[in-house]
């Protein structure tokens, strides 16, 4: 190996590092703001006047929002009041932070 491929591995090395470093400190950022997101979510939740039947009754959505939204599914409320067929957000800890809340 000559001097200029020694100093292109050791760059290369450096790199590396740094995306190692960088991916575990976004990581633990990820997982800090996914544990708030819980906790905090879950306390919006449980006060939420629109949930019913594990679905947000506040959201009407088309039916072509399964392409563009995971969490969209098809209406489970026993007693919605939208007549034609439609999609619901189903609610976990994250989805009801959406709710207009005071």
């Amino acid at each position: 190996m000559n001097i200029e491929q020694v100093k292109e591995l050791e760059e290369l090395d450096n790199r590396l590092n740094l995306l190692e470093k960088h991916v575990v400190e976004n990581s633990l950022t990820l997982l800090e703001i996914l544990s708030n997101i819980a906790y905090f979510g879950d306390f919006k939740m449980k006060k939420c006047e629109f949930a019913r039947d594990g679905q947000c009754g506040y959201f009407f959505l088309k039916l072509d929002a399964t392409n563009k939204i995971p969490i969209a599914t098809e209406c489970k409320i026993k007693d919605c009041n939208k007549q034609s067929k439609h999609l619901h957000l189903v609610l976990s800890n994250i989805s009801c932070a959406f709710c207009p809340q005071k």
